[in-house]
């Protein structure tokens, strides 16, 4: 997969709320746009975002919008996973994939060190 699939990047989000939730884990300086870890426009990083909390895995995504509907702002410094995130990370047969792949690529990796 991609490093700009949708997939991939649901599963670094939800990943990321999942650690701050539970090990009280903070990064302010991760969940940006045209990053290594999310090389996408910020739009399609915002909808990304819209569509999480839009299937109830995460909360308080803070918008500010235009009159006309356009964003013009967005907070994510207090965006939280929900339980059905946590479900979802948990039990979606592609996020195990990916989770494998992960796991596998860190193996090999440690060999070249």
């Amino acid at each position: 997969m991609a490093k700009d699939d949708y997939d991939v990047l649901v599963f670094k989000i939800l990943t990321y709320l999942y650690r701050k939730f539970k090990d009280n884990y903070i990064d302010d300086m991760y969940l940006f746009p045209f990053t290594n870890d999310f090389p996408v426009q910020e739009s399609y990083f915002i909808s990304i975002f819209e569509d999480l909390e839009e299937k109830g895995y995460i909360k308080n995504l803070v918008l500010t919008k235009a009159w006309g509907g356009d964003i013009v702002n967005y907070d994510l410094s207090k965006l939280q996973i929900t339980g059905d995130g946590i479900a979802y990370l948990r039990d979606n047969s592609r996020m195990k994939k990916l989770i494998n792949l992960i796991k596998e690529a860190r193996a090999i990796m440690s060999l070249w060190n």
